[in-house]
């Protein structure tokens, strides 16, 4: 039975894959509306998938330019940074192995739980001790607690989500900068993944670039090109990044639509109000069903306490949720879900409704 989530190697999970979940179903394709995979619903913008189409005919026949200048330059000017802070990377999960082996440390790294998997995956390939704090928690609407940063004797990183995932509270950018600077007082660095931030641009701390502090951004999720893999990694020493790094990271096509969706500010402003208001209603309509709490959020989906079997419930019905029983801290009754278009939610609650 589809649990929903896929896991990987590395004690990753993601969100569940369509065909996985019909193999493990009996192997019939069952066509599934997937709420577990947090994609902009406002889809791609027409001018970025049209300039990655022209980018296939046109330049798939050479190399990429080495030095991604015309890339740099957009992403630099969408993230308001210099672009020479910039490095192009093969999506927001390539900036977050190549921060951990960037920064240069040996010793401990610190992951403040429940959150995204892929940290402790890139702190262990950077050479570094996994430590697993759980300092969010459902009484407090997953703040973190503040205490976690009293003892950071022998941490050599500090891996932070803001808005976070799953959970999806966030914090402000001074709050963040506060952060920065006692992880830097203790002699170690920040790796700060701002993936889902665009949802929330005023909590970008980017553009206070300082020594120590490595901000990793995700192109894949607002402009809804998950399968190009775009993403950047925002540091203070570019060279030393970018000789840890594979020449041409980024395919031509991903760059094509990369410069164009950087572009696209109008694209940007309709995506925060759009997808805001439907993160509303979509709360909204959730908390209104008998036994389920629904928790609130900056980002593109929505963290929900309910039934324990509500992914596989679900999952019968033919609608896919991020199952979070593999996030520490979290367990069985919690799931994630996506914010799509309307029509799309009102069947994710009224299949939630058909599953109480």
């Amino acid at each position: 039975m589809v649990e929903g989530w896929a896991s990987h190697p590395g004690s990753r999970h993601h969100g569940a894959h369509g065909e996985a979940a019909s193999r493990a179903m009996g192997g019939a394709d069952k066509g599934f509306l997937d709420f577990s995979q947090n994609i902009n619903p406002l889809g791609a913008p027409p001018a970025t998938l049209e300039a990655a189409r022209r980018a296939l005919v046109e330049d798939t026949g050479r190399y990429p330019d080495l030095s991604y200048t015309r890339l740099r330059e957009a992403l630099g000017g969408y993230l308001g940074v210099d672009p020479g802070s910039v490095v192009p990377t093969n999506g927001g999960a390539e900036a977050l192995f190549l921060a951990a082996r960037a920064a240069g440390k040996s010793g401990k790294a610190l992951v403040l739980e429940p959150t995204f998997s892929e940290y402790a995956a890139a702190a262990e390939a950077a050479g570094m001790e996994i430590v697993r704090r759980v300092c969010r928690r459902p009484g407090n609407g997953f703040r973190i607690a503040p205490e976690v940063f009293e003892d950071l004797r022998g941490v050599a990183a500090v891996f932070l989500c803001n808005p976070n995932n799953p959970t999806g509270e966030v914090l402000g950018r001074e709050e963040v900068l506060e952060i920065a600077t006692r992880v830097g007082d203790a002699g170690a660095v920040l790796i700060l993944d701002e993936a889902f931030v665009d949802f929330v641009p005023e909590a970008s701390v980017a553009s206070e670039m300082q020594d120590g502090l490595f901000v990793a951004r995700s192109f894949t999720k607002f402009f809804a090109i998950p399968g190009l893999r775009l993403g950047c990694l925002v540091c203070h020493d570019v060279p030393r990044a970018q000789a840890l790094q594979p020449s041409w990271p980024v395919n031509a096509v991903a760059a094509a639509a990369g410069i164009a969706a950087a572009g696209d500010s109008d694209f940007a402003e309709r995506s925060v109000r759009g997808v805001a208001r439907l993160r509303d209603g979509l709360s909204a309509a959730l908390g209104s069903l008998p036994e389920l709490e629904v928790f609130p959020s900056a980002a593109n989906f929505l963290l929900v306490r309910g039934p324990a079997a509500m992914p596989e419930r679900l999952a019968r019905l033919g609608i896919l949720v991020r199952g979070c029983e593999p996030f520490a801290g979290l367990g069985p009754g919690f799931f994630r879900v996506a914010v799509r278009g309307e029509e799309e939610n009102d069947t994710l609650v009224d299949g939630i409704r058909r599953a109480l």
